[in-house]
């Protein structure tokens, strides 16, 4: 809670893991909220702010990773993450569970592997891959691998980086990130893309929508702790049915028996959530349709189409 002359701002902290799946989906697959508890320090000890949440998230991340890994056993994750990820612990937790990670990278994240990172670029001149787009940016991928680092409890980890200059109008910008995937020619470009710089879709579709759509996920619900969480828990739930109708099959065929387009049918995804609502305040479900027996049995489907 942040208290200023004329309001006070409400303000609770989540760590969220997100599945980003075909189609544009961010699915909520595990929650944890960061408590007082970790943000607790050492008597006389004064952090940065920036310290002090990442070592919130990072305890949180400890938390949810077991919990993630016990409901999903046998999924192959590749985590994308922020450069605060990028120590022993993270590392050691991908390690236990298998999972694979692709960590942003800056010149303030273990500096010392970014400057062997620098210096070893112009040395591997093979390492490099070039897109000219004719629409679109030129790119220019180059990458290192085998570097070291030894976390502070003196364990050592090996991981490759990966360096990305995009030049659109005379404009350079250059994105870099750590992985534990061994990098090559043929798959530099997924890495980066898919697994570095589509993070911007956790904040895109997932947080922004459900901040600036009827979701509400900013709106005080409530100011006791339990019930919040549980608010946020439904309007995770919530968010996962308007995705899957949104991009499923089932959508698609109802429009196209009347001759039109998912979005020309209901206009928007507020007018799909509405939608919805009156089914199950109109309707008469059958009694099917709530055991656990019927709910294995669905697939939905996520072929491409037209949304115009």
């Amino acid at each position: 809670m942040q208290r200023h002359q004329s309001s006070t701002i409400y303000l609770h902290q989540v760590l969220e893991a997100k599945l980003l799946g075909p189609g544009d989906l961010v699915l909520s697959v595990g929650s944890e909220f960061i408590e007082n508890a970790d943000v607790q320090s050492t008597p006389g000890q004064r952090r940065s702010a920036e310290a002090v949440k990442q070592d919130c998230e990072l305890k949180a991340f400890i938390r949810l990773a077991p919990v993630v890994k016990k409901e999903f056993p046998q999924l192959r994750l590749c985590l994308s993450v922020d450069g605060l990820y990028a120590c022993g612990r993270f590392f050691q937790t991908c390690q236990d569970y298998h999972w694979s990670y692709v960590c942003v990278f800056k010149p303030t994240v273990l500096p010392t592997v970014w400057k062997e990172f620098q210096s070893l670029l112009p040395l591997c001149p093979e390492n490099r891959l070039e897109r000219a787009w004719a629409d679109g940016p030129d790119q220019v991928y180059r990458w290192v691998d085998d570097l070291s680092y030894e976390d502070s409890e003196g364990r050592p980890w090996t991981f490759s980086a990966i360096q990305l200059t995009e030049t659109v109008g005379g404009e350079t910008t250059t994105f870099a990130w750590l992985t534990g995937l061994r990098v090559k020619a043929n798959t530099v470009e997924a890495i980066a893309t898919q697994g570095g710089r589509h993070r911007w879709k956790i904040e895109n579709q997932g947080f922004n929508r459900q901040k600036n759509s009827d979701l509400n996920l900013e709106h005080l619900y409530s100011t006791d702790p339990e019930k919040l969480k549980a608010y946020y828990y439904l309007l995770q739930i919530a968010c996962i049915l308007l995705q899957l109708l949104e991009q499923g099959s089932l959508l698609r065929h109802l429009a196209q028996e009347q001759g039109r387009s998912p979005w020309q049918l209901l206009g928007s995804l507020k007018n799909l959530a509405y939608v919805l609502l009156e089914s199950l305040r109109c309707c008469l479900w059958s009694s099917a349709s709530f055991t656990a027996e019927a709910a294995a049995q669905l697939r939905i489907s996520f072929a491409p189409f037209n949304s115009s």
